[in-house]
């Protein structure tokens, strides 16, 4: 590979990553304002400030190699946005399924990104997409909002739902967007069947760690 070659490739592998934390900030800090009590709120917007401060360092990482973070986000923007409006969420409940089934895929996706990387890239890339502890604030709260069978049942078969559109939604960005698909085949073998099989099971484990 060239030393441009290289270097269009870290831009994209890090400006997805980035992009993936700053879209986890924005949504987290969105939720919280659908929160019932202050205590919901007060947590979800400090796991919000732990996402800033990813974005942050992936922001400096990239700035020390001579790259604007702004510009190797861009080429993922409107893909990344468009599968996350596929899990929005429409009440506190399913925010907060939607906010761990939604960030927990694009986690995925920037996992997929780090088998492109090395050394202190992909040092750096395993912190930042690393749990913070949200996965257990919302399995807590989903399961205290599953009291009511109803609720429960709704969630169910919503969260179940969610994962046909999200992987649509994914595949149609690789179809539209070659440079997503090349950072992502960095670690798929050129194919995406493995990453949409991988895809698939960790949604399926965090339904299953969520009561649903």
């Amino acid at each position: 590979m060239t030393e441009a070659g290289g270097q269009d490739e870290f831009r994209a592998l890090l400006g997805l990553v980035a992009y993936g934390e700053l879209a986890a900030f924005t949504q987290l800090a969105a939720d919280a304002q659908l929160a019932p009590d202050l205590a919901g709120r007060a947590d979800l917007a400090t796991l919000a400030a732990v996402e800033m401060d990813h974005f942050r360092r992936v922001r400096d990482h990239l700035a020390a190699r001579g790259v604007d973070v702004l510009e190797a986000m861009a080429p993922f923007t409107e893909r990344v946005d468009r599968v996350l409006r596929t899990v929005a969420g429409r009440d506190w409940a399913e925010a907060l399924v939607a906010t761990t089934l939604g960030r927990g895929l694009v986690t995925d996706l920037q996992a997929e990104a780090l088998e492109g990387l090395s050394g202190a890239d992909a040092e750096l890339v395993g912190e930042v997409i690393a749990d913070v502890g949200h996965d257990a604030f919302v399995a807590a709260r989903v399961r205290e909002a599953c009291g009511d069978p109803q609720v429960h049942a709704r969630l169910s078969m919503w969260a179940r739902r969610l994962l046909g559109e999200a992987l649509a939604a994914v595949t149609a960005a690789l179809d539209e967007d070659p440079g997503l698909a090349a950072v992502l085949a960095e670690g798929a073998g050129s194919t995406r069947s493995p990453v949409l099989k991988r895809l698939k099971t960790a949604h399926n484990r965090r339904v299953a760690a969520l009561g649903l």
